[in-house]
Protein backbone atom coordinates (compact mmCIF):
# COMPACT_ATOMS: atom_id res chain seq x y z
CA UNK A 1 0.00 0.00 0.00
CA UNK A 2 1.22 3.93 -0.69
CA UNK A 3 0.64 6.42 1.54
CA UNK A 4 1.03 10.06 1.44
CA UNK A 5 3.28 11.54 3.97
CA UNK A 6 1.67 13.71 6.83
CA UNK A 7 2.57 17.06 7.15
CA UNK A 8 5.55 16.45 5.52
CA UNK A 9 6.51 13.06 7.01
CA UNK A 10 6.20 9.13 6.69
CA UNK A 11 3.55 8.54 9.75
CA UNK A 12 1.18 5.67 10.28
CA UNK A 13 -1.57 4.69 12.59
CA UNK A 14 -0.14 2.69 15.56
CA UNK A 15 -2.58 1.27 18.07
CA UNK A 16 -1.50 0.19 21.48
CA UNK A 17 -3.65 -1.70 23.62
CA UNK A 18 -2.86 -2.25 27.36
CA UNK A 19 -4.75 -3.57 30.42
CA UNK A 20 -6.51 0.34 31.01
CA UNK A 21 -7.35 0.41 27.31
CA UNK A 22 -6.35 1.59 23.78
CA UNK A 23 -4.41 4.59 22.54
CA UNK A 24 -4.24 4.96 18.34
CA UNK A 25 -0.96 7.73 17.00
CA UNK A 26 0.23 8.91 14.19
CA UNK A 27 3.42 7.36 14.15
CA UNK A 28 6.22 8.85 12.88
CA UNK A 29 8.83 5.53 10.58
CA UNK A 30 11.89 5.82 11.94
CA UNK A 31 13.97 3.40 10.40
CA UNK A 32 17.16 4.54 12.84
CA UNK A 33 14.97 3.41 15.83
CA UNK A 34 15.82 -0.23 17.08
CA UNK A 35 12.36 -0.19 18.82
CA UNK A 36 9.12 1.34 18.47
CA UNK A 37 7.90 4.10 20.98
CA UNK A 38 5.10 5.74 22.78
CA UNK A 39 4.63 8.24 25.74
CA UNK A 40 5.89 6.94 28.95
CA UNK A 41 2.79 8.86 30.04
CA UNK A 42 0.91 6.86 27.81
CA UNK A 43 2.19 3.30 28.96
CA UNK A 44 1.59 4.22 32.60
CA UNK A 45 -2.32 5.47 31.82
CA UNK A 46 -2.66 2.04 29.81
CA UNK A 47 -1.45 0.00 32.48
CA UNK A 48 1.86 -1.49 30.31
CA UNK A 49 3.97 -4.04 32.19
CA UNK A 50 7.51 -2.43 33.03
CA UNK A 51 9.47 -4.52 31.74
CA UNK A 52 13.13 -2.80 32.84
CA UNK A 53 15.64 -0.26 31.75
CA UNK A 54 18.20 -0.17 28.88
CA UNK A 55 20.91 1.87 27.40
CA UNK A 56 20.44 3.44 24.07
CA UNK A 57 22.53 5.22 21.88
CA UNK A 58 22.05 8.18 20.51
CA UNK A 59 23.36 11.50 18.51
CA UNK A 60 23.41 12.91 22.13
CA UNK A 61 25.37 10.20 23.38
CA UNK A 62 24.35 7.43 26.08
CA UNK A 63 20.43 7.44 27.58
CA UNK A 64 18.66 5.21 29.81
CA UNK A 65 15.45 4.51 28.73
CA UNK A 66 11.93 2.06 30.13
CA UNK A 67 10.51 -0.57 28.45
CA UNK A 68 7.05 -1.65 28.42
CA UNK A 69 5.55 -4.99 27.28
CA UNK A 70 2.78 -3.97 24.83
CA UNK A 71 0.57 -5.16 22.15
CA UNK A 72 0.72 -3.55 18.91
CA UNK A 73 -1.65 -3.06 16.03
CA UNK A 74 -0.20 -2.00 12.88
CA UNK A 75 -1.44 -2.33 9.28
CA UNK A 76 -3.77 -5.31 10.39
CA UNK A 77 -1.24 -6.90 12.16
CA UNK A 78 -0.63 -7.79 15.46
CA UNK A 79 2.72 -7.57 17.90
CA UNK A 80 3.31 -8.87 21.18
CA UNK A 81 6.83 -6.87 21.95
CA UNK A 82 8.52 -4.40 24.30
CA UNK A 83 8.58 -0.65 23.56
CA UNK A 84 10.34 2.41 24.34
CA UNK A 85 8.31 4.61 26.37
CA UNK A 86 9.64 8.19 26.73
CA UNK A 87 8.08 11.55 26.50
CA UNK A 88 9.24 13.37 23.57
CA UNK A 89 9.47 17.07 23.71
CA UNK A 90 6.45 19.52 23.56
CA UNK A 91 7.42 20.94 20.58
CA UNK A 92 7.75 17.34 18.71
CA UNK A 93 5.46 17.36 15.82
CA UNK A 94 4.83 13.19 16.12
CA UNK A 95 4.61 11.77 20.02
CA UNK A 96 5.01 8.11 18.97
CA UNK A 97 7.77 6.44 16.62
CA UNK A 98 7.46 2.76 15.03
CA UNK A 99 11.08 1.39 14.65
CA UNK A 100 13.06 -1.59 13.40
CA UNK A 101 10.98 -3.69 15.28
CA UNK A 102 8.12 -3.40 13.34
CA UNK A 103 9.02 -2.13 9.93
CA UNK A 104 11.42 -5.33 9.43
CA UNK A 105 8.59 -7.40 8.99
CA UNK A 106 7.58 -5.47 6.21
CA UNK A 107 9.43 -4.26 2.59
CA UNK A 108 9.44 -0.49 2.79
CA UNK A 109 9.96 2.05 0.24
CA UNK A 110 10.27 5.77 0.61
CA UNK A 111 9.91 7.88 -1.62
CA UNK A 112 10.93 11.78 -1.02
CA UNK A 113 9.69 13.20 -4.18
CA UNK A 114 6.11 12.04 -4.37
CA UNK A 115 6.48 12.49 -0.56
CA UNK A 116 4.87 8.83 0.54
CA UNK A 117 6.07 5.60 1.22
CA UNK A 118 5.11 1.77 -0.17
CA UNK A 119 4.85 -0.50 2.64
CA UNK A 120 3.88 -4.27 1.96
Amino acid sequence: MKVKYKDDMPVLELKVIGPNGMKEYDAYLDTGAGRSLIPEKDAFDLGLPYAGDTTIITGTGKDSIKLYKATIYFLDRKFFMLIFGRDLPEQALVKAMIGRDILDHYKTCFDSIRREVEIV
